[in-house]
């Protein structure tokens, strides 16, 4: 694990020396790549929240501060990759998603050391859900411009391997020769089309499976730099740009496309997650809750129970749903007016596992969904 332990240090000093050097770049995809990111994220919104668009000049400002924090906020640094390759589990396919559980087995450190990406991008969702929920759409798109920068950097393979800058086969430096002087050459290129955003029932298993899919394209860019470099010689010049261009193009255009669906998607799944409330300026209305209808509760994560305060002025449904959409118990059925449930997953004969679970709270012109987390 040294080489990883020592890799936030890299990371945060050469974004110190190269940030001051040539202010108008940053470290990881290069500012180009994340203000592509910031520029189409938005347009993948559905028209219910499409009038975020009215905050995208402040979303594009500030997506390059995850890095300018990493020299002055402690333990910011690991929260921009994650070499998933160093865990033996992730090879076996049996990688935990748990950040607990990882530290639990290889100790905090060791994790920190390599990268916490995946719950970055969770924290970041969890508070995106409170803003909407607050209707402070200020602070909400400064939270957008953060999910841009990580999620950005989930989608680029050299941020999710311990190979992460070629040291160990030969690619020394390719990660600065990418992401930075490639993309700023031939970013002008690209173009991203609207596409359908997804919910993702938890963003922190969405981001390992986004890390998953940039990691499978590792081989392109360091077979890419090897190509290149015979072309020109071995000198990075217009010719090897050009050649690593040409072996890259097509998996680089795929992952900044997705990175800004995806981040769009983060943002959607926010929404649904707070409850969908109205977003000025959005295209389509988003359906009025019916009045007095309340889905409340507490505490999460929960160990034995949980309490659900629900209101609702017509018969309602109250449904415990896991991440597939199963229904696993039913808490209510046909009350009106307010009362509260109570789950208790263990004391059920068939008790579920541990993890995320969804409250369902539905009836004629009521549709309230809320996230609680069951621990052991």
């Amino acid at each position: 694990m040294k080489g990883s332990a020592s890799r936030g240090i890299r990371i945060g000093l050469g974004v110190v020396v190269f940030w001051v050097s040539q202010p108008a770049l940053g470290w990881t995809w290069g500012s180009d790549g994340h203000h592509y990111i910031a520029r189409n994220y938005s347009q993948h919104l559905p028209p219910q929240i499409d009038g975020l668009r009215t905050w995208d000049g402040v979303v594009d400002q500030h997506v390059m501060d995850p890095d300018f924090r990493k020299s002055s906020v402690s333990g910011e640094a690991p929260r921009h990759f994650m070499d998933i390759d160093s865990y033996p589990e992730f090879a076996a396919g049996t990688l935990p998603h748990e950040r607990a559980t990882l530290e639990a087995r290889y100790g905090a450190s060791t994790v920190l050391a390599n990268g916490v990406l995946p719950w970055a991008v969770g924290e970041v969702t969890e508070t995106l859900t409170r803003l909407f929920q607050e209707a402070d759409w200020d602070s909400l798109a400064l939270e957008i411009a953060d999910l841009c920068h990580y999620v950005g950097d989930g989608h680029q393979p050299l941020h999710c391997m311990r190979n992460y800058d070629g040291q160990y086969t030969g690619n020394n430096g390719i990660h600065a020769r990418y992401e930075t002087t490639m993309l700023s050459m031939f970013i002008g290129q690209l173009s991203t089309s609207p596409a359908a955003v997804s919910f993702y029932p938890s963003p922190v298993d969405a981001m390992f499976d986004i890390i998953t899919d940039s990691w499978n394209g590792k081989d392109t860019i360091l077979n890419g730099d090897n190509t290149a470099k015979a072309m020109s010689g071995g000198s990075y010049n217009t010719l090897y740009y050009q050649a690593l261009w040409h072996e890259t193009e097509t998996l680089t255009d795929q992952r900044l496309d997705e990175a800004s669906r995806a981040t769009a998607s983060f943002v959607y799944t926010a929404w649904i997650d707070a409850g969908s409330p109205a977003v000025p300026g959005s295209t389509v209305e988003a359906p009025p809750m019916s009045p007095g209808t309340l889905l409340a509760t507490g505490p999460s994560p929960f160990r034995d129970q949980i309490q659900i305060d629900y209101a609702a002025p017509v018969a309602v449904a109250l449904d415990v749903v896991d991440v597939r959409g199963t229904r696993i118990d039913r808490l209510v059925s046909g009350a009106s007016g307010s009362g509260t449930a109570v789950w208790r997953p263990r004391s059920s004969g068939r008790a579920p596992g541990a993890g995320l679970y969804f409250l369902h709270l539905h009836g004629p012109g009521v549709d309230r969904v809320t996230r609680v987390v069951f621990v052991p």
